[in-house]
């Protein structure tokens, strides 16, 4: 019946042809592309070869597996990731977070289906100014967490960290010696040492103290009364883990137990801190008028995205000196390889 109504009604329209685009509106590969990126090659070599001449870049000795050397740093493109290390999870630092801005990054073409000012820079009205001021704050967010969460590394006595961010938190006392439930929080320190303030986040986790009181619950025979941090809730055996059960006892978690202060000092606040900074740059802009669509938003995360990955890359290549310590980059010693190193 279908086939007898076409032939009825006759032979179908045929389909209109895809109109063809005007020379203006097309972008070839040559010339448009291949002789922008021609230039860009020439330029950069040019500025190497300049580099060259004006900064010392010696040879280190041969690869000893017995030595290593000190400061030890990963090749420039995981240079950012390995400062990420100093402050924060491993798995956050080097597996999570770049997983999540790689993902960011192919998923804006889904998000943002607009075509209004498509292929063109900069297409909406503050998009120079938005990027502009992303580029900005996160150059000095970066900096200046890093900074704050320098560590005060005293590697030795000749050797002196030139950041006392720790000074901010000074104020907080030291803990006393030979107390089981010190009550208010302190910091403890090493025995013979000055007193320091806070000098990472990791020091919430491992020298802050405090008690406080907490009754006996769930039959726990070994509870005094006092939840002391951290020595209380360092480790805590996840739930569901040797459970006796029907069929005997049942090991779930291979006697794994959770580490509060280490997840709340490495994972906690570092990621909290990372949101929060960047919902706030969206939230001011957008309280200023400056942003007005979706693809506003994404200039601003794109852009903080990658100059916080250049300033952590910076900060990994010109300011780590031995042990990792913060230090300004005419600070840094380097090993010319004056001398064959042999194994003993």
């Amino acid at each position: 019946m279908a086939v007898e109504a076409q032939r009825a009604a006759g032979p179908a329209a045929p389909a209109r042809p895809r109109p063809k685009r005007e020379r203006e509106e097309e972008v070839l590969v040559w010339p448009d592309l291949v002789f922008v990126e021609f230039i860009a090659a020439v330029l950069f070599t040019i500025t190497f070869t300049i580099l060259s001449v004006f900064i010392n870049a010696p040879l280190l000795n041969r690869a000893n597996p017995v030595v290593t050397p000190n400061p030890s740093k990963a090749p420039w493109y995981f240079l950012n990731l390995q400062e990420l290390l100093l402050h924060m999870d491993k798995a956050w630092a080097g597996v999570l977070l770049p997983t999540i801005a790689l993902g960011f990054f192919a998923v804006i073409p889904y998000l943002d289906r607009s075509r209004e000012a498509q292929g063109i820079w900069f297409g909406t009205k503050y998009s120079v100014r938005l990027t502009v001021i992303a580029a900005i704050y996160a150059v000095v967010v970066s900096f200046g967490l890093v900074v704050f969460d320098a560590g005060d590394r005293n590697l030795t006595p000749e050797f002196m960290p030139t950041v006392r961010t720790e000074m901010l938190t000074r104020w907080i006392p030291s803990c006393p010696e030979g107390t089981d439930h010190v009550g208010f929080p302190c910091l403890k320190d090493e025995a013979g040492s000055p007193h320091l303030g806070i000098t990472n986040t990791k020091d919430i986790s491992k020298r802050l103290e405090f008690s406080v009181p907490f009754p006996k619950v769930f039959g726990n025979p070994t509870s005094d009364g006092e939840l002391d941090w951290p020595r209380d809730l360092g480790h805590i055996p996840v739930p569901f883990n040797n459970v006796d059960c029907c069929y005997g006892s049942l090991h779930l978690w291979k006697g794994m137990y959770l580490n509060i202060p280490d997840i709340i000092a490495n994972q906690v606040i570092p990621l909290v801190t990372i949101v929060f900074l960047a919902l706030l740059i969206i939230y001011i802009l957008f309280r200023l008028g400056w942003v007005r669509t979706k693809r506003d938003i994404f200039i601003i995360m794109f852009t903080a995205v990658l100059a916080s990955y250049l300033t952590l890359s910076l900060v990994g290549s010109f300011f780590r000196g031995q042990g990792q310590a913060l230090i300004p980059p005419w600070e840094i010693k380097v090993d010319e390889g004056a001398g064959e190193l042999h194994p003993p």
